[in-house]
């Protein structure tokens, strides 16, 4: 802690994350009810998708906000969990996401028709190989 900083501004830990996401979600709750937070990652959370024991992320705010962005917390905790996702319209899908799924399926049926092809290419090969086998064995 620098000489110029009080106690009451020192940043303490307030919870760890998995994922970055996860960190700077928390850190835009905070921020709109007027808590100061940063976001502290290790060079390994940038393997967003791999969990590396180490990899954490970091909320830190300042020690005389810690109780009330807690609450802060547990608060938007509850409200979230009380949503109804069922009852929630979210209005029509774009255009352009209809498109990128029926571009999607389209995808997925060309990739099935590979991965056939590929089998069925990989036993004939498997064939000629056990063929050419016994053809110099018998010689």
């Amino acid at each position: 802690m620098n000489s110029g900083e009080s106690e009451d501004d020192e940043l303490v830990n307030l919870c760890s994350c998995q994922y970055e996401l996860e960190a700077q979600s928390l850190r835009a709750v905070l921020a709109d009810a007027g808590i100061t937070a940063v976001v502290q990652s290790s060079p390994f959370s940038a393997l967003s998708s791999v969990h590396v024991p180490g990899s954490e992320v970091t909320l830190r705010v300042p020690r005389h906000q810690l109780e009330q962005a807690k609450q802060t917390i547990e608060v938007s905790r509850i409200h979230a969990a009380a949503i109804d996702w069922d009852e929630v319209d979210l209005g029509d899908m774009p255009e352009e996401v209809e498109d990128l799924l029926q571009q999607r399926e389209v995808i997925h049926g060309f990739s099935r028709v590979l991965a056939i092809a590929g089998l069925v290419l990989g036993f004939m090969i498997l064939l000629i190989c056990l063929i050419a086998v016994l053809v110099m064995s018998l010689n």
